[in-house]
Formats: C-alpha cells, sequence, structure tokens
C-alpha cells in the first residue's frame, strides 16, 4: 500500500480541486510520478473526471504510470480502467494494463496512458477532461500544446460553448508563443478542462534542441513546457525526498534552491552499510567512511581529447571509479531490490567516460555485476542506488568545463544516491573552472558547499591511479 506524505497530499488537494492549468515542481525523489498516478486515480474513483490522460516524453516514464496505478488500484481495476496506447514495441506489455490502439477500447477505458510523441495515434474524437503531464522539463513547448490542444478540440466538437478569443494572426510565431499559451490555457479553463504539468527545469533540459546562436527558434526550444508554465500560470513545489539522506538533502536543496527540501523520516538517518570496515584496503576506508554522506575525491590528472569515435575521458578518474567498485563489491551486504534498482551507479557526462569505465570492469570481471551501472546524466533521470560515483572527467589548463558545469548536469548526479555520494575529479578545477554559457558559477557554488558544510575532500591515494 502506498502511503503519501504531507506535501503529496497538500499537491493533490490542491490539484484535485483545480480546474486550471499548472505546474508542480518535483525535486528528486519527491514522488512526482507516484502523485500524478494517484491524481489520475482519484479524479475516476472520485468522480471528478470523465476520461485523464496520463502522458510523458518517455516510454519508460509512462510505463511507471502504468505500474503505480496497478499499484494504487489493483491490477483487475487497473486492467479495467485502464489502456496503454502509442508505440508497441517500445511499451512494457508485461504490465497488467493492456496495450491497444484500437479506437473501440480506447473509448471504452477511463484512464490512457500514451508518450506525448505517439498522442497522433489517439482517436481524434476522444474527449479528456483531465489531463497530467509528466517529464515536462524534457518536453518542448510545442510538444506541450499538442495534447493541450487535442482536450481543445474534443471538447469543441462536443459542445456548442462559444469562446472569444483575443489572439490576432500576428501572434502566431515564435515570439509569441507565451502569449498562445495563455490564452490557450484560457479557454481550456473555460471549458472546464484542467491540466496538471509536472518535471523539475532544474534536473533537465528539452530534449533535441534545435536552432541556437542566438535565434529564435533555439531561445524557445531551450525553455522547457514546465518553464513556460511556471512563467504563465500558477505552480508550487513538492518538499519532502524519499530517497536522499538527511545531509545530501540539505546539499541538493542549498545547491540548485529548491526552498526547504527535507529528507522523509524513514530516510534521513540512512547510511552506506558495509559487512566489514575492518576487512576495507586501508587506502579505501576514507573514501568509503559510512558516516560522511558525501565524500569528493581529487584527482589531479588531466582529460585526454577526445577521437571522433568518442567523447572526453579520463582514465584516471575511470581506474579510480573501477577499483572503488571491486571493493565496494566485496564489502557491500547482499538484499534484496526491485528487479531495475542497482546498488552502485556511475554517472558521468561524457559517453567516452562510460566506455572507458565499462572496459575496466570488463578487466576485472565486473562488467556483468548486475549491481553496477555505468550511465551518462542525459539517461541518470529516474535512476537511484545505494552508492552513486560522480566523474568529472574535465581538467584542463584552460579550466574550461563546458556543459559539464551546467546546473542540470551537476543537480541530476549528485541526486541519484541514496546512501552515499563520491565525486571523483579535480576539485580546483571545479572551484576555479567557468562554463561560458551561464552567469551563475554552479560548479564553483557545489564545490564550496561540499568543502564548507556537507562532504569532505580526500586526496586520492596512489593505489587508485
Amino acid at each position: 500500500m502506498i502511503r503519501f506524505d504531507s506535501e503529496q497530499i497538500r499537491m493533490m488537494n490542491w490539484r484535485l480541486a483545480a480546474k486550471d492549468i499548472a505546474a508542480v515542481i518535483g525535486p528528486p525523489g519527491s514522488g512526482k510520478t507516484t502523485l500524478g498516478s494517484a491524481l489520475a486515480r482519484n479524479m475516476i474513483v472520485d468522480g471528478l473526471a470523465d476520461n485523464v490522460l496520463l502522458t510523458a516524453y518517455t516510454n519508460a516514464a509512462t510505463d511507471e504510470f502504468g505500474r503505480e496505478l496497478c499499484y494504487l488500484l489493483g491490477d483487475a481495476a487497473a486492467s479495467q480502467l485502464c489502456v496503454r496506447a502509442g508505440n508497441s514495441t517500445a511499451a512494457d506489455r508485461s504490465l497488467p494494463i493492456p496495450f491497444s490502439n484500437d479506437v473501440g477500447v480506447i473509448k471504452s477505458k477511463r484512464i490512457i496512458l500514451c508518450t506525448i510523441l505517439s498522442l497522433p495515434r489517439l482517436p481524434k474524437d476522444i474527449g479528456f477532461d483531465r489531463l497530467i503531464i509528466d517529464e515536462a522539463s524534457i518536453t518542448k513547448i510545442d510538444q506541450l500544446l499538442m495534447p493541450l490542444q487535442m482536450s481543445l478540440s474534443s471538447f469543441s466538437a462536443r459542445t456548442s460553448s462559444h469562446y472569444e478569443s483575443n489572439l490576432t494572426f500576428e501572434d502566431f510565431g515564435l515570439p509569441n508563443l507565451q502569449k498562445q499559451l495563455k490564452e490557450l490555457m484560457n479557454f481550456l479553463s473555460h471549458c472546464g478542462i484542467a491540466a496538471t504539468v509536472v518535471g523539475d527545469p532544474k534536473q533537465s533540459q528539452p530534449i533535441s534542441i534545435s536552432g541556437g546562436n542566438g535565434s529564435a527558434d533555439g531561445y524557445y526550444n531551450n525553455i522547457s513546457a514546465i518553464g513556460w508554465i511556471i512563467k504563465s500560470a500558477s505552480y508550487d513545489t513538492l518538499h519532502i525526498t524519499h530517497r536522499l539522506p538527511d545531509k545530501l538533502a540539505s546539499l541538493v536543496n542549498d545547491f540548485a534552491q529548491y526552498g526547504g527540501l527535507l529528507s522523509a523520516h524513514e530516510v534521513a538517518g540512512r547510511r552506506l552499510n558495509l559487512t566489514n570496515m575492518f576487512a576495507l584496503e586501508h587506502d579505501f576506508k576514507r573514501i568509503l567512511d559510512p558516516d560522511e554522506v558525501v565524500t569528493w575525491l581529487d584527482i589531479h590528472d588531466s582529460e585526454e581529447t577526445p577521437s571522433k569515435e568518442s567523447s572526453w575521458v579520463n582514465l584516471a578518474e575511470a581506474r579510480a571509479c573501477a577499483k572503488i567498485c571491486k571493493q565496494l563489491v566485496k564489502h557491500i551486504p547482499q538484499q534484496q531490490q526491485l528487479k531495475e534498482e542497482r546498488r552502485i551507479v556511475i554517472i558521468t557526462r561524457f559517453t567516452g567516460q562510460v566506455m572507458a569505465i565499462r572496459n575496466l570492469l570488463a578487466q576485472m570481471d565486473l562488467f556483468d555485476n548486475h549491481d553496477i551501472k555505468v550511465t551518462t546524466t542525459t539517461t541518470a533521470l529516474g535512476t537511484q542506488a545505494d552508492i552513486v560515483l560522480f566523474s568529472l572527467v574535465r581538467n584542463n589548463k584552460d579550466r574550461y568545463l563546458g556543459a559539464a558545469g551546467e546546473l542540470q548536469d551537476l543537480n541530476v548526479s549528485i541526486s541519484r544516491a541514496k546512501r552515499k555520494l563520491i565525486i571523483i575529479g579535480n576539485f580546483d578545477m571545479m572551484m576555479n573552472g567557468y562554463c561560458g554559457s551561464s552567469k551563475t558559477n554552479y560548479a564553483r557554488n557545489l564545490a564550496k558547499l561540499i568543502d564548507s558544510k556537507y562532504g569532505e575532500i580526500v586526496e586520492a591515494p596512489l593505489i587508485l591511479k
């Protein structure tokens, strides 16, 4: 049985009673998907809506809605009330919720789950009076308009209600997108259609950004769907995380400025559990100290210039990641866990570094270890693990961090750990490097917070080099 925290209950009470479009900002581990699924369930069970659309950018997030609905409704009721539509090859067909793109089946269900990009597969005259749109921080404005306009079209087909638009022909260009969005939101509210847009612009940015170099297309595609809603409508933020222990929650809160993110009571005191600290090799004891939630392993080796087939690589950091994993696998107690979870996740921005780490793990016979996952920051959203190793990679004489110093990359990487975060990279580079595309030096802010309040800086021992 899922138990909701006070923040989720507060947000549900707000959005269940609302007849407008608004945003819910969900910091790491705050239960965004659980909230969205609970809203859909309550809207149908309590008779607040005839049809609910649950949509997200990725198939993984859309399927996660399905799993949560099965927990909330039970398999039998979820199968009766819900349908999963869209791309049959990408959807999780093992869920009790049936998959179908058949018009009759879709129209017979009350809750429809479909990715945003697959919405054109749905019947054009299907009606949704409530919409829940997840992953809105990686969704672009034109993709957000799609489900909103679907509701508008279906409403127009079902009613003769009249609404006078204030938009002129000149408004339908990129510089007037916000005006278009406000007008559409006013119209939908007039029609009694409500939408809850869920995401976190501090964890991710829109996918498939086009344009750039100051062009109008680049500017408007850089603003996420939830960013547009925040500019145009009301919004609120969840403030309890069920993933991060107390010290890590405070670090993420101060770094990303969430305005008061707190650990749930049951996870606040969670720490790394090792079977036998005394059996650890001496040089690893300080790095893996269970009492220190955040450790920065300071490595001074430089990055390597990427080849045509790869991106930036830092072999010293890759070796450190692999050797730490070898120690952890020996000394973390075996425990029952969900199939999709890992006990150790290694995160880096660069695909070249991912490949280097995987190669070293293979040499240590750890590549096929189901406890270890190596991923990029782009694909780390939704990932969590007991221990996270974050490889920074960048270290050069010009002190240029590039995109590795962006808020979203750093925030995602430091907010995946349930027990222990180990940052691996050159501390001085982060303190004195620059990103180039942001007025705020987020890398320096993170280094200062860890050094002054939330962690320990440890010089890399020779055994790791």
